[in-house]
């Protein structure tokens, strides 16, 4: 297999964990914003940091040069729960448009995943795009388990791969 492919399929998960997209169905705004005692963040806040990060990535790969943020906290700031179904369904596009965004560059045979995208650290496109593709799982993998502590898993598609 060839890193190229290989990278396409991490975006959205294909043989590592459930499809990212799937993990995220049949939430309904109330269940995205609640928050179980144990928990610091709700699914709607996760799934926002995750874009928050993301949207990122696809910026300094499109060679914006965004400035690093100043804290991490930054990428925590969304409210609790989504305002109604509109609110949750856009986080859901967001984070699908960004996705797509994503497969698109790494599919693009032009697209030099060796050029520098991130001049601070001297990571390259190929490294950026892989640090996304762990943050999004690892965030995926919260997300689960809030969805598991809420009564609200399996999504509709199931919840095993395999």
């Amino acid at each position: 297999m060839n890193a190229r492919r290989a990278l396409r399929e991490q975006i959205y998960g294909v043989n590592s964990h459930l499809h990212v997209l799937h993990a995220l169905e049949g939430l309904d705004p109330t269940t995205a914003g609640a928050r179980p005692a144990s928990a610091p963040h709700t699914i709607f806040q996760g799934l926002h940091h995750m874009v928050y990060w993301q949207d990122i990535t696809l910026a300094r790969l499109l060679g914006k040069n965004p400035a690093r943020p100043a804290s991490a906290t930054l990428g925590w700031q969304t409210p609790a729960a989504p305002e109604d179904q509109s609110d949750w369904e856009a986080a859901v596009a967001g984070l699908a448009e960004g996705l797509r965004s994503l497969d698109s560059i790494v599919g693009d045979t032009n697209y030099d995943l060796g050029r520098v995208v991130d001049p601070e650290r001297g990571r390259t496109a190929f490294e950026e795009i892989l640090m996304a593709l762990s943050h999004n799982s690892y965030h995926l993998g919260q997300i689960v388990l809030l969805r598991q502590e809420l009564g609200a898993w399996p999504p509709p598609k199931g919840g095993d791969t395999w």
